[in-house]
Formats: structure tokens, C-alpha cells, sequence
């Protein structure tokens, strides 16, 4: 009989039994929170696109409650943004402040999708985005640079 680990011994992190990823991809047993969500990020920064998504959901999918769950989100996001996919991308990051509304990264995830919708030309919701961001979080950096977005759209 094999002794499976409860705890990664390189993070240091709990190791869930197993997780299932999203349709295609394998089952991969005993994996850790931390290296799920760095495998997929690994993914993102190598530009899997596809491969970083199914990462990040099966991250949300397996630890919805943990505190990265929001940048998980957050990151699918930015992989649909960076392969094109706007439409995607604009609700993506609109998941991140429905499901993670105390996130840290919800400023950041509306002031992309305000750039997200600029890419779609729908310049309305676009503007909404950012002025919420302003409105919301004016002490975040992420304020700074919605403003700057609106004033730009100001004729």
C-alpha cells in the first residue's frame, strides 16, 4: 500500500487527495494548492493561453474560498485578453468583483474590463467601468488610471 503525503514538502502547503481539471485534461492526484495555482500561472507567463485557463479553473473549481482564488479569476482574464478574446476577457474580469467582491484585485480586474469593453467598442459600458473604479477605489492606483482612461475619452 502507497503512504500518500498530506503536505507538500517543498511548500509546505495541504495536498488535496485529487483534483479533476476541466474536460480534456487528466487527473493529476495528490497536488497542492499552491503548485495548482503556480502551474497555471507558469502556463499564463509562457503564453498557454488554453492551458493556463484550465489551470486557473480548476483552481477556482477545487479552492473556491482561498485567498487566490480572486487573482486565479482575475488571470483567466488576462489569458483572454492577451489571446484576443475580448468578449471572454470583459466577462472574466466582471467575475472577479461578482464572485470575490473583497478581493484585492477587483480595482485592477475593473479597470481592464473597462479596457476589454474599449477594445469592443462599447465605450458606454467602458466608461461605467472606470468611473466605478474612480468611484469606488480612489485611494488605489488602479483609480489614477481609470481617470486617466476617462479623460482620454473626453472630447
Amino acid at each position: 500500500a502507497l503512504t500518500e503525503l498530506e503536505v507538500d514538502p517543498e511548500t509546505g502547503d495541504p495536498i488535496v487527495p485529487a483534483v479533476s481539471f476541466p474536460a480534456a485534461a487528466a487527473v493529476i492526484p495528490g497536488v497542492s494548492p499552491r503548485r495548482l495555482y503556480d502551474s497555471a500561472y507558469a502556463d499564463y507567463t509562457t503564453g498557454q493561453w488554453a492551458l493556463a485557463i484550465q489551470g486557473f479553473e480548476a483552481y477556482i473549481s477545487s479552492f473556491p474560498q482561498s485567498e487566490l482564488a480572486d487573482d486565479a479569476q482575475f488571470f483567466i482574464g488576462q489569458n483572454y485578453y492577451a489571446d484576443g478574446q475580448f468578449r471572454e476577457a470583459a466577462e472574466a474580469f466582471q467575475q472577479v468583483e461578482l464572485s470575490y467582491p473583497t478581493g484585492d484585485v477587483v480595482p485592477e480586474a475593473l479597470y481592464k474590463r473597462g479596457l476589454t469593453l474599449e477594445r469592443l467598442d462599447e465605450t458606454e459600458l467602458a466608461r461605467d467601468a472606470f468611473e466605478l473604479v474612480v468611484e469606488q477605489y480612489p485611494d488605489d492606483n488602479m483609480a489614477n488610471l481609470a481617470q486617466q482612461a476617462l479623460d482620454r475619452a473626453e472630447p
